[in-house]
């Protein structure tokens, strides 16, 4: 019975999704707790690892897993997997791309708007007894008419892109490879290398990966070439930024407000200067996950595992990982 090794731990819902997509003839091996001791004990025994959270499955994981025919990630998120020893293994990774990209936009639009508007602040506001529509009401912004910056248009910059069309805003995005002036029409959004997007944008979305090139793209130097009062958005890793140069500037006001789902240690430190500040919206690593989209990660996710097993590799070379 080939037997597959979850590296994370969901609660019950979340746990009954998962199981309600696996075959029979499979079983699930899951993570009491989640450290690195336990993922390694539970390694020896899997045939395949579905590969989810942030326990990284490096060296020692894979050595531990004798019996290893398959990685599958649950996402697009490689920063957890150590690639190179996996190529020199030979043992092939799958992902989910674009499976969350609509979820992940849609609550990038929701950063955007709720950090606009003082919706955390207003909401408590309100709760508390207060009601002054003016006053609270001027000291927000609209979305019309801004420029937003995305940095990185793959599947998600492109979804966020498509849903800030009818919002009448300025788009301009950065990537390693521009996009064909065809493409860049079509989703009305504009190339512009990095720093000039930087100074320009009202608002700075991220939307790439994090390795070694892509780690703190965010610190002091690009924060300060910002706009004052301007704003940034990371649905993406919190390794993009260098939170102590964001706190510093938040705290200056110089960035008007941050609306951020992921952070440089998740998760995130109860002592973290974050929580502290009123002009900063959080979620914990959650724009990825709807029920829809967490249930078409896991039958996404399953289906490619039964079909490595069963040996039909063409219907999956398209979500194979090309090293």
């Amino acid at each position: 019975m080939p037997r597959i090794l979850l590296t994370a731990n969901y609660s019950e819902e979340p746990m009954r999704i998962l199981k309600g997509t696996l075959p029979s003839g499979f079983s699930l091996i899951t993570l009491e707790s989640v450290t690195k001791n336990e993922l390694l004990s539970k390694a020896i025994h899997a045939d395949y690892i579905l590969a989810s959270g942030r326990l990284p499955v490096d060296k020692n994981t894979v050595d531990m897993a004798k019996n290893l025919k398959m990685v599958q990630r649950t996402g697009v998120g490689l920063d957890t997997l150590d690639l190179d020893y996996l190529k020199e293994r030979r043992i092939p990774v799958y992902i989910n791309q674009g499976i969350n990209s609509q979820s992940v936009a849609e609550h990038t639009l929701l950063l955007m708007l709720a950090t606009l508007r003082k919706l955390p602040i207003i909401h408590n506001n309100l709760k508390a007894g207060i009601w002054d529509k003016q006053k609270q009401g001027v000291t927000t912004c609209s979305l019309y008419g801004k420029t937003v910056g995305l940095i990185g248009v793959g599947a998600i910059g492109k979804a966020v892109a498509q849903l800030l069309g009818n919002f009448y805003v300025n788009i301009l995005y950065y990537d390693t490879f521009r996009l064909p002036r065809e493409r860049e029409i079509e989703l009305k959004i504009e190339y512009a290398p990095f720093n000039d997007l930087l100074v320009n944008a009202d608002i700075v979305s991220l939307h790439c990966p994090l390795n070694d090139q892509t780690q703190q793209l965010i610190g002091k130097d690009q924060l300060s070439m910002m706009k004052k009062d301007s704003i940034i958005i990371n649905t993406a890793r919190g390794g993009l930024i260098d939170e102590s140069a964001l706190i510093s500037s938040l705290r200056c006001g110089h960035i008007k407000a941050a609306g951020l789902d992921v952070f440089e240690n998740e998760p995130i430190n109860s002592e973290s200067e974050l929580l502290n500040l009123n002009n900063v919206v959080l979620t914990p690593h959650i724009a990825g996950i709807t029920y829809e989209s967490f249930y078409e990660m896991m039958s996404a996710s399953i289906f490619n595992i039964r079909m490595f097993e069963e040996g039909n590799f063409e219907i999956i070379e398209n979500r194979k990982l090309k090293y």
